[in-house]
């Protein structure tokens, strides 16, 4: 018996504007019915640009796959670069700045644990499963 391989391709991707950067989520896809209560994103931040100064009530990890930055966590910043990972604890108000004045900053986000998390999620999970039913 052979599986499906489910593929989520780039260039189908769909880029919304949140925390002031080009965000891409992972997850809920409406393809898979097993959505998992974590979150992920692809961020993209431009060239001299920033995120917005943010907190939230769950663990958060930053993995850098392009470019380089400065992440500022509850007002201690360090240089980061393709290949850093980040841990952000609950409730740290973060933000990343890319240094580039020409290349885009890449980072993937991972987020998970936390009520609010959980329930925001359960809540676009339902939604897509809503939506595949309806299609």
């Amino acid at each position: 018996m052979s599986k499906q391989i489910l593929v989520r391709r780039a260039a189908n991707a769909v880029i919304t504007d949140e925390y002031n950067c080009d965000f891409r989520r992972l997850y809920p896809w409406q393809d898979v019915v097993d959505t998992p209560l974590w979150g992920g994103a692809w961020a993209y931040v431009k060239p001299g640009g920033n995120t917005s100064l943010h907190s939230h009530d769950e663990h958060e990890t930053f993995i850098v796959t392009a470019g380089t930055g400065e992440m500022t966590v509850d007002g201690n910043s360090q240089p980061v670069q393709a290949g850093d990972v980040i841990y952000l604890p609950p409730f740290s108000k973060h933000n990343i700045r890319n240094v580039s004045e020409s290349e885009q900053l890449a980072v993937l986000c991972i987020w998970w644990g936390g009520a609010e998390a959980d329930a925001r999620m359960a809540e676009m999970v339902d939604s897509a499963r809503n939506a595949k039913k309806s299609a």
